[in-house]
C-alpha cells in the first residue's frame, strides 16, 4: 500500500499529522482556523487528538496536532470531496494493515486458549447432567406414557409394583401409606368421594352369598388418568 499520509506512533496510537491531512485535502482555510471548526464537531483532545509544537530553525514554532486514525476518518469525510474520500479509505486500509501485523503476546495467545477450554469444558459437563438427568428420568417417563390414555383401572399392589419396576422405590404397604397420610385413601384403604369424581380411583363392589348370609366387598383401584397423576406426584416429591 503506497503512503498516502505519513502514519506515526505516539505513545502506542497510532497519529497521523493534521498539518499533513490538511495540505493534502487542499483545505483553503488556513490550519490554524481549520482545525478548530474541526474540534467543534465534537473531538476531544487527549482522547481523539493531541496538540503539539513543531520544532523550527527560526521564528515561532508552529501548532500541529496528531489525529488518530478514527478521527482522520472522520475529518476526511466531513470535508464531502474526492480527496477527502479518498483519504478515508486509506485509513480505513492502514486500519485493516495494522489489524493483520499486530502479533499477540505469547500470554495473551494462552487466554485465548485457556479461555476456550473452560467453555469447551463447561459445556462438556452441562452435556453430561443433562444425559443423566434424562437417563435418571428415563423409566419414570416411559411409565407415564405407557398409562396416558388407559381406561384400565387397577390394583393398588399393581400399581406398586409397576412403579417399582420402572424406577420408582416404593412397595405395596408403601404406597397405601402414602396415599393415606396424603389423605387420597381413608383409614379402611377406601378413596375419598372427591378422588373418585375427579376419576383417580374407582371402587368395585361385589356381594357375596345368598340368601340372608350376604356381605359386601369394596374393591379400590387406581384409574388410567389417576396412574399417571399419581406417578408424577410421586416423582416430585
Amino acid at each position: 500500500m503506497n503512503e498516502l499520509i505519513k502514519v506515526s506512533e505516539h505513545r502506542g496510537k497510532q497519529i497521523v499529522s493534521a498539518r499533513e491531512l490538511h495540505g493534502y485535502l487542499e483545505v483553503e482555510t488556513p490550519l490554524s482556523m481549520w482545525m478548530p471548526r474541526m474540534i467543534e464537531y465534537g473531538f476531544e483532545e487527549g482522547k481523539d487528538f493531541i496538540t503539539f509544537l513543531l520544532e523550527s530553525t527560526g521564528g515561532r514554532p508552529s501548532t500541529d496536532y496528531g489525529l488518530t486514525l478514527d478521527t482522520a476518518k472522520e475529518i476526511s469525510m466531513i470535508q464531502r470531496s474526492e480527496k477527502g474520500k479518498t483519504a478515508r479509505q486509506y485509513f480505513i486500509a492502514c486500519e485493516k494493515k495494522l489489524l493483520q501485523i499486530v502479533p499477540r503476546t505469547h500470554l495473551e495467545v494462552l487466554q485465548s486458549e485457556m479461555a476456550l477450554l473452560i467453555e469447551s469444558e463447561r459445556v462438556k459437563n452441562e452435556l453430561i447432567i443433562a444425559n443423566t438427568k434424562i437417563e435418571a428420568d428415563k423409566p419414570k417417563v416411559v411409565f407415564a406414557d405407557s398409562v396416558i390414555g388407559s381406561s384400565n383401572s387397577i390394583l393398588v399392589r399393581k400399581f406398586a409394583k409397576d412403579l417399582c419396576d420402572s424406577g420408582f422405590e416404593i412397595g405395596q404397604n408403601r404406597l397405601f401409606e402414602w396415599f393415606r397420610e396424603k389423605k387420597y385413601l381413608n383409614v379402611d384403604n377406601e378413596p375419598y368421594q372427591q378422588y373418585v369424581a375427579q376419576g383417580l380411583f374407582e371402587v368395585i363392589t361385589r356381594t357375596i352369598g345368598s340368601g340372608s348370609e350376604t356381605f359386601t366387598t369394596k374393591t379400590t383401584k387406581i384409574t388410567g388418568s389417576g396412574q399417571v397423576y399419581f406417578a408424577n406426584k410421586i416423582k416430585n416429591q
